[in-house]
């Protein structure tokens, strides 16, 4: 009863909490699990009309057995790889150097510069970056021809495409994903730089020993829950950037799913691979949660 009491006593003091937070949750409940009940169809012969008949696993032996599905989750796994496990430094390297800057002026022009694409859409971003590596008259093949090197068609180049996606998100996001490094740095006491400098610390030993690990425990729980997002690409990015010159090594499971589900009307076969994608991402959280707990002692509960 006392750990009843004690809970409803802290819901009435964080009431107005609970208000702010009540439309994220309507969010989630509408579009991340009332879906939950529409997997069924990944198991029956949807139809609109009528009952649809139970089939079993009969959409997931057809994607697993199909080659573009391999193509399509190759794909995934190295443009995710790319995203997740590549781009983790650059946030906490990037929030590292804004807590340098010492003029407030400065660290504010930096920072707004570097926020302000994440809330572009992907259309925009896009537009921009096909103008900027375009053959004839992009920024990136001028600088190109100043060192006498010949233009590059980037967006038709299966060789240079995913690193276009890779360039692309960073830009995008690195401001933006830099924010929690950001606040977790404004926590660590000042007191244990004012004894590392007394005792004679440099300004880099004071990030390796006191920085970086106060940020470790930070760098865990989101390393553990982009982990829940590798199997997602990223639809919008893909499916604004990609052309059919380079759709063999771009094709994704969201444009997969987009495409032989929205286009084809293939809805059982589409939520077949699509719960498959959610299964991973759960799989992947988990055991990297558990990894993480006994191996650091850190992790998201």
């Amino acid at each position: 009863m006392t750990g009843t009491a004690s809970l409803g006593a802290r819901m009435k003091r964080d009431a107005f909490l609970y208000v702010l937070l009540a439309p994220a949750l309507v969010y989630f409940f509408i579009f991340h699990i009332l879906p939950i009940a529409g997997m069924s169809i990944a198991f029956q012969d949807f139809r609109l009309v009528g009952k649809s008949p139970f089939v079993g696993f009969k959409h997931f032996i057809i994607l697993f057995s199909s080659p573009a599905f391999t193509t399509v989750l190759t794909n995934t796994l190295i443009l995710s790889a790319m995203k997740i496990i590549l781009y983790f430094p650059f946030p906490i390297v990037f929030a590292l150097m804004v807590n340098e800057i010492r003029f407030t002026a400065a660290r504010k022009f930096v920072q707004g510069v570097a926020y302000l694409p994440h809330f572009l859409s992907w259309v925009v971003i896009a537009g921009v970056w096909i103008a900027f590596l375009s053959p004839s008259t992009g920024g990136a093949n001028e600088l190109r021809h100043l060192f006498g090197l010949a233009p590059i068609d980037f967006m038709t180049s299966k060789a240079h495409i995913r690193w276009v996606f890779f360039a692309s998100e960073t830009w995008r996001s690195l401001g933006w994903d830099s924010i929690i490094y950001l606040a977790a740095l404004l926590r660590i006491n000042p007191s244990l730089y004012e004894a590392a400098g007394i005792d004679g610390a440099s300004t880099t030993q004071k990030m390796r020993l006191i920085t970086i690990p106060e940020l470790f425990p930070t760098m865990v729980t989101v390393f553990i829950l982009n982990l829940g997002f590798f199997m997602s690409a990223g639809f919008d990015q893909v499916f604004n950037m990609t052309n059919d010159s380079v759709i063999s090594v771009a094709d994704i499971l969201d444009t997969f799913v987009y495409r032989i589900g929205l286009v084809n009307f293939q809805y059982s076969f589409a939520t077949a691979a699509s719960l498959f994608k959610g299964i991973i991402g759960l799989v992947l959280i988990l055991s990297t949660h558990f990894g993480a707990k006994r191996m650091t002692g850190k992790g998201l509960w």
